[in-house]
């Protein structure tokens, strides 16, 4: 099952398309069992945004029921990072900075980074170990698809290259879509 639902960019759109088109986040199958289509069971909030400006928080994310295993299932739109307490252009944004050289401590102290207060610097060390870790398959899986970005040589250039051409948000939906765990 894929766990995020790509083309929802922003969390307005997010609420907008619950709003419109609910079905769009009924997975196929259940995630456990694999029967199909599970119900929609109510739905769980999430403060997916912790801008300073965010005034949509917190958004509803659906639940869904199956009624052959009695596990439920949810489906984040694609601007909400699974797991995270902040979305994916803070991230990408973060490493970034990273790669141009800036130290943890620096990007932890900026006091407006994208307008909301700065991560720690264990979070900004833990999303650099994230990539780093799960690097290689990664690179296998975007490399195998997009051939202009095999042209990048080593791990930070690669990934300078790849988030000049989509954001980090786009490449981790790709990446779900296309049986890679995306944390």
């Amino acid at each position: 099952m894929h766990r995020i639902v790509a083309g929802i960019p922003t969390l307005k759109h997010h609420c907008d398309t619950l709003a419109r088109d609910s079905e769009r986040y009924r997975p196929t199958q259940c995630p456990h069992c694999g029967l199909g289509h599970p119900w929609l069971h109510g739905h769980y909030t999430r403060k997916a945004d912790r801008t300073t400006s965010g005034q949509e928080n917190p958004v509803p994310i659906s639940r869904f029921f199956c009624r052959n295993c009695g596990h439920t299932c949810s489906r984040l739109p694609s601007c909400i990072a699974p797991r995270r307490w902040y979305g994916w252009a803070l991230q990408q944004t973060v490493l970034m900075l990273l790669w141009t050289g800036l130290s943890l401590y620096a990007i932890s102290s900026l006091p407006a980074l994208l307008d909301t207060s700065p991560p720690c610097r264990s979070t900004c060390r833990r999303w650099w170990r994230w990539l780093q870790g799960g690097g290689a398959e990664f690179e296998f899986r975007l490399r195998s698809a997009f051939p202009d970005w095999g042209r990048a040589v080593g791990w930070p250039d690669f990934w300078v290259s790849a988030l000049r051409q989509r954001s980090l948000s786009a490449i981790m939906t790709w990446l779900d879509h296309h049986a890679v765990s995306v944390p």
